[in-house]
């Protein structure tokens, strides 16, 4: 016989199988459980592990590029931040650049390399840092067989260099011994309008390889000027040594750098060497250049006479020319040399002779034309315009596309060129005719990273009065007041009207802070960023502008970028105020003089929005966390 199952046997038997079940699900979930906390405390031990490299990566990059020098420093500071920023479960006891650079990852260590990722021994711009191992103990895990778990992270920071935005770069370049300071466009300056002449630069990392002509006669100066040319000027404290004479041919180039200045005082801010003809009349400027720090003795850099002197026989009287820091006052030196132009041997030799400036008579002028002109004691002329191309402009359009350039800014970005350390520093970098050097990008086309730029010596006065007040092929003039935000901002001066145009009349001194003056801030080193608002940025004044390692102003080809600075359009300077023109003095619908004040890029803030490039050391530093 068949026994059927009651309703009651059923339901026993379900509630052993149920029992059953929930005991085996109960041990599934407690262990789920207890591994979701402890994986919970290793992924939250994970997430501040990696804070604490990138904090300590980020903090110690500035010091980046690493060099044999300062390896150990940075691994010490390095270190310093790790143990700041540690996190539970790890030993940091005896973290220190020792620790970090022992080749041992698991209780830590600093990696350097290149831009590509590739080791690196010299010169690193990137760093890897490795966390020490954080010990987490499992509180659950253990009833699986694990009790604990390592937690290691690494960050990855790369040293760029910052570019200006291309909205704040105006098409004009400075020769490199203009860079801080006052700086002035002058379209009307020598004939035809050829923006004064050329001016004469050099930096003392842009010398040309060429050696000097060998002296015919003492290096030593002499006691008081070896000429009755007179400069015109008060004399100071310093003196000037080298070859006298230093005899060279006729029409000849000669490179020079033989030349020294000594006595100088950390007051010093500026020097020149300026020739004077034989007859008296008129001088050249040679080797301007800023003064990055205070030096008693200056040895010229390298620099070339050519034909703008070696074609007028005779003794050129050479004195060392210099800026007093804060005054502006303009000395020469105690003494001169004496440059000889030989005469051409086709002709009778005749001793050089030197026409003295008759007593009382104005003091020498500056070539009007063709030759260099420097920037000691001379700010007119001394930097000019780009051509350079944009993306929605044809060729053609020569003025339009420079009036549209300063209204709105460069279209494309530009980088600075960068001599590889054998490669001779040239002030040009080639012709589409005759090659290019090694790396140059010229800035022919409207594409990023172009490093080679097309200079003009002139101004086109119609063209920087469109782009900068009335405007330019749909454009509003970059000072319009028509522009949102460009109204004055600077307390107790309103909006400057040109022909009927309203444009913004802020002057550099009313963003000074903490009791900086704007010669504080055109210093070479010693400048902050608690000098200077941040809200200078937002004027319209201020501008971006390339400088160039030329060495005088006559050069037209391409010439590579040296760095940036920062100016201001302003006629202010270090001892005077703004005057009604502001920087700006127009003739009917034509820019006359643009003056701006050039500073150090240390007073400003380090944007996060800021474009970078490949670090270089003109460039300042932006580190940014790469993996």
């Amino acid at each position: 016989m068949i026994r059927r199952l009651g309703m009651g046997d059923r339901t026993r038997n379900e509630r052993g199988a149920i029992a059953v079940i929930v005991a085996v699900l109960s041990v599934v979930m407690f262990l789920s459980a207890a591994i979701a906390v402890d994986l919970g405390n290793l992924w939250a031990r994970k997430r501040d592990v990696q804070k604490q490299v990138d904090v300590s990566a980020l903090s110690s990059g500035w010091m980046l590029p690493m060099t044999t020098s300062n390896r150990t420093s940075i691994a010490a500071d390095v270190a310093s931040y790790l143990s700041k920023n540690g996190t539970t479960g790890q030993d940091l006891s005896n973290v220190g650049a020792a620790q970090l650079l022992n080749g041992d990852t698991l209780d830590g260590e600093v990696t350097f390399q290149n831009s590509d990722g590739t080791p690196c021994s010299d010169e690193c711009t990137r760093m890897t840092v490795i966390a020490p191992e954080a010990n987490v103990p499992f509180i659950f895990g253990r009833i699986a067989g694990a009790e604990r778990a390592q937690v290691q992270r690494q960050a990855t920071v790369e040293v760029l260099g910052e570019l200006p935005p291309g909205f704040d770069m105006l098409p004009f370049w400075l020769p490199s011994g203009c860079a801080l300071g006052s700086a002035q466009v002058d379209t009307e300056q020598g004939g035809g309008g050829g923006g004064g002449g050329p001016s004469s630069s050099a930096s003392p990392t842009a010398t040309e390889s060429a050696s000097a002509p060998s002296p015919t006669g003492t290096s030593s100066p002499s006691a008081s000027p070896t000429s009755g040319v007179s400069t015109g000027l008060p004399t100071g404290v310093h003196g000037l040594t080298g070859p006298s004479p230093l005899s060279v041919g006729p029409d000849t180039t000669t490179t020079i750098s033989s030349y020294k200045i000594t006595g100088l005082s950390n007051k010093i801010d500026r020097a020149s060497l300026r020739f004077y003809s034989p007859d008296g009349t008129f001088w050249i400027e040679y080797a301007a250049q800023d003064l990055k720090k205070p030096e008693a003795i200056l040895d010229v850099p390298a620099f070339q006479v050519s034909t703008e002197v070696t074609s007028q026989p005779g003794d050129w009287t050479v004195y060392a020319i210099v800026r007093q820091q804060g005054t502006g006052t303009i000395t020469a030196s105690t003494n001169s040399l004496v440059f000889r132009v030989n005469a051409p041997v086709s002709t009778p030799t005749a001793t050089p002779t030197t026409t003295p400036s008759p007593s009382g008579s104005a003091s020498p002028s500056a070539q009007p034309s063709n030759v260099p002109v420097g920037c000691v004691g001379q700010d007119r002329g001394n930097f000019g315009q780009l051509d350079t191309p944009r993306k929605d402009m044809g060729s053609g359009q020569t003025s339009k596309r420079l009036a549209v350039n300063i209204a709105e800014g460069l279209d494309h970005q530009l980088v600075p060129y960068t001599f590889a350390p054998s490669q001779p520093v040239t002030k040009s970098c080639g012709t589409p005719a005759k090659g290019w050097i090694a790396g140059a990008a010229p800035d022919n086309v409207a594409i990023d990273g172009r490093n080679c730029i097309l200079g003009d010596t002139g101004n086109d006065g119609p063209a920087i009065f469109d782009g900068l007040i009335a405007g330019a092929s749909g454009h509003l003039g970059r000072l319009s007041t028509a522009r949102v935000g460009n109204a004055t901002t600077c307390p107790g001066r309103s909006n400057q009207v040109i022909n009927g145009e309203a444009i913004n009349n802020d002057v550099l001194s009313c963003f000074l802070r903490n009791g900086a003056t704007l010669d504080d801030i055109a210093q070479g080193d010693g400048v902050t960023q608690a000098m200077l608002a941040p809200s200078v940025v937002d004027s319209p004044r201020f501008v971006w502008l390339p400088v160039v390692y030329a060495t005088d102003r006559a050069q037209k080809d391409f010439q590579p970028i040296l760095e940036f600075v920062p100016a201001f359009i302003t006629d202010e300077t270090q001892s005077t105020s703004a005057s009604s023109d502001n920087g700006i003095q127009v003739n009917g619908n034509s820019v006359k003089t643009l003056t701006v004040f050039c500073f150090n890029k240390e007073a400003l803030p380090l944007s996060a929005q800021s474009p970078t490039v490949t670090y270089g050391e003109h460039l300042r530093s932006v580190v940014r966390l790469v993996d």
